[in-house]
Formats: C-alpha cells, sequence, structure tokens
C-alpha cells in the first residue's frame, strides 16, 4: 500500500483528503513544509500532496528543496491549491511539480491523477535502477568521446529524417543517450511538439519560448535550449555536477543547432514542393485551354470540311446533267469527285485523332499531379 503525505496547515482540509485516501492508501500528515521536510527525511512517501500557501515554508519553497535533494527529487509531488490562474500552475511546474489540482477537490480527478503519477514515479525507480546498474557497468568507458559519438550519431540519422515529428523523437532519443528526459518543440509554420502535450504545463513553457532567440534559459531545476525552429525542455539536467552538466549543456546546444538546419532544409523542401506543385498546376490549366481551343477548332474545320464536300458533289452530280458527257465520262468524274472526298475526310479523321492524342497528353498530366499529390 503506497505511503501519502498530505501537508496542509489548515487541519478540516487535511481530514477531507484522509476521508477520500485512507481505503486505499496509507496516509500521514504534516501542517507546514518544514513538517513535511523533515518526515519526508525520516519516513520517505511514495506521494506528497502539498498546499501551496501555508506559514513559514510555502508549498513553491519546500518542493524546489525535494526536487533539488536527489533523495527525494524522485517522490511525485502534486500541488492541492485554491490558485487557479495559469502563472500560478506554471509557477508549481516550474518549482518542480508533478501535478496540480485545485480546491474544493473533485475526489476522483485527484485518485486518477495520483494512480498515474505513482506508475510514473515506479517506472522511473525501475528505469533508474536499471540505468543506475548500466552506468556502473559503463562507467569507466564512459568518455566526452562517447558522449560525441551520440552527437554524430545524431547528424547521421538527420540526414534521413524528412518530418518535424520524426526531428522531435530523434532529439528526445539523443538526449535519453545523455540520461535525460525531455520534450521538444518544433517551430514549424503548424508547431509540433513531442514528448508533452501541447495544453500541459511542459507544452506551455515550450511554447513561451517560440519566439526567442538562440539561448539557454533555466526554470527552477528545468533548462531549456532554445533556437528560432527549436525548444529543447530538459527536465533533469544535472545541475548538483558542474562538470558533467556544463558539458551536456555544451552537447544539447550543438543538438539544437544541428536541428535548427533541418528545420530550415526541411521547410526549404515543402516551400519547393508547393511551389512544384503550382507550377504543375498552371501547366495543366494551360493545356487544358489549349486543348479546349484546339479540340473546338479541329471540330469545326472538320464540320467545315464535310459540309464543303458534301455540297461539293451535289453540285458536281448537278452540273453532270448540262454538260453532255457520255455515262463513260460522267463514271470518271464521279470517281475523282468520290476520291477526292475520301481524302478530305481522312485528313478531317487525322484532326480528330491529333484532337484524341492531345487529350491522352492532358491525361497523363493529371496522373502525374496525382501520384505527386498522393506521394507528398
Amino acid at each position: 500500500m503506497a505511503l501519502v503525505l498530505i501537508v496542509d496547515d489548515a487541519a478540516d482540509n487535511r481530514m477531507v483528503l484522509s476521508a477520500l485516501l485512507e481505503d486505499t492508501y496509507e496516509v500521514i500528515e504534516a501542517d507546514s513544509g518544514d513538517a513535511c521536510l523533515t518526515i519526508t527525511t525520516q519516513q520517505p512517501p511514495d506521494i506528497i500532496l502539498l498546499d501551496v500557501v501555508m506559514p513559514g515554508k510555502s508549498g513553491y519553497e519546500v518542493c524546489v528543496t525535494l526536487k533539488s535533494d536527489p533523495a527525494t527529487q524522485m517522490i511525485p509531488v502534486i500541488f492541492v491549491s485554491a490558485k487557479d490562474t495559469t502563472e500560478e500552475r506554471l509557477q508549481g511546474f516550474e518549482a518542480g511539480a508533478d501535478g496540480y489540482i485545485t480546491k474544493p477537490v473533485d475526489g476522483q480527478k485527484l485518485l486518477q491523477m495520483m494512480i498515474e503519477k505513482l506508475q510514473q514515479a515506479e517506472h522511473h525507480k525501475h528505469t533508474k535502477e536499471q540505468a543506475g546498474q548500466a552506468m556502473q557497468v559503463a562507467m569507466e568507458a564512459m568518455t566526452n568521446s562517447s558522449e560525441l559519438g551520440n552527437i554524430i550519431e545524431f547528424v547521421r540519422q538527420t540526414q534521413q529524417i524528412r518530418t518535424a515529428e520524426s526531428l522531435a523523437a530523434a532529439i528526445m532519443t539523443s538526449a535519453a543517450s545523455f540520461q535525460l528526459s525531455a520534450c521538444v518543440l518544433i517551430n514549424t509554420h503548424e508547431p509540433v511538439v513531442v514528448g508533452c502535450a501541447v495544453d500541459d504545463l511542459a507544452g506551455q513553457l515550450l511554447g513561451k519560448f517560440r519566439n526567442h532567440d538562440k539561448g539557454i534559459t533555466h526554470h527552477g531545476i528545468r533548462t531549456i535550449i532554445h533556437t528560432p525552429q527549436v525548444v529543447v525542455l530538459i527536465k533533469n539536467m544535472p545541475l548538483s555536477d558542474e562538470n558533467r552538466y556544463g558539458r551536456l549543456k555544451d552537447h544539447l546546444a550543438i543538438l539544437a543547432d544541428i536541428a535548427s538546419g533541418q528545420v530550415q532544409l526541411l521547410e526549404a523542401e515543402e516551400r519547393l514542393a508547393i511551389e512544384r506543385k503550382q507550377m504543375l498546376d498552371e501547366i495543366i490549366k494551360m493545356t487544358e485551354s489549349t486543348i479546349q481551343h484546339a479540340g473546338h477548332e479541329a471540330s469545326q474545320q472538320t464540320h467545315n470540311i464535310r459540309q464543303e464536300v458534301m455540297a461539293m458533289v451535289e453540285e458536281l452530280e448537278s452540273m453532270l446533267f448540262s454538260l453532255g458527257l457520255d455515262e463513260d465520262q460522267e463514271k470518271k468524274l464521279m470517281h475523282l469527285a468520290h476520291r477526292t472526298s475520301e481524302r478530305l475526310q481522312s485528313r478531317s479523321h487525322s484532326l480528330d485523332v491529333i484532337d484524341e492524342s492531345l487529350g491522352k497528353v492532358l491525361e497523363s498530366l493529371y496522373r502525374y499531379q496525382s501520384s505527386r499529390t498522393s506521394g507528398e
């Protein structure tokens, strides 16, 4: 059964939360920030429900202290507060909180959040244990050159990347190779966020740096590496290890610069694809117009030829009676007239073939346009 520490200077608030949780969890209480820190040192809980406004140390100060201590930084902290502004929530997040819920407390929502945070904490604990074992085995071999090898691998991967989502995932993978937990914003015309939700506290913090210049900013225990194209939020930078922190900070800045260059390349390719599509659309439109005009002219020409041939044959037949020709001469003239008519009809048919061929050219353009669209 998980151990829950409820921290609130108001006894009635502690009583309400205890009544809600005592059937599911083991509950202990503290009435101040100092008492919370003392209890946590003596009997570390599995999760802490922390009030914000209290005499002495505020909830924010207590949270920063807990998250700065390696012995307690993995304990989930959920703020339970009457303050419900975005600024207050961001301040809680910057202090290191894992969740924020407002009073009066929605019991079902709190229980669900606690389940999620306890599961995450268990997963992090397991991951940390595995990472610790791996680190112990690899510590002697770990050098700065191996970290640079991770950057080289990132460069190799980015050459194959053609989407903002894949680029963000590659940044997170590279950060994980440094044992860092990250979330990433790719600042394209439609921003892409990976590793957190756009509307949660981490996503909001990323959004604050969308329009910032290149740099590194600290928010509580979190570090933000930002360029105009890429914003990376690192949740667990090793601030207590100055040498490792400085090394990782430089590596992450390099990753951000490389990723920014790839974003610019992707945007240039997208613009080129749009320009090609526009050019193809213009060619198709021009071809349609030309074929329509040519088809109309060919149809008109065919009609005129047929009319003239029919008129000529009719006129020739009527003239034969007045020329006084014998039957053999009349047959020769009529044969000549029919041959001429057939040649003209053949030319008329050639116009139809040309019109059909132009139609096939247009169909080929349509198929090419469709294949380009489906391949994008």
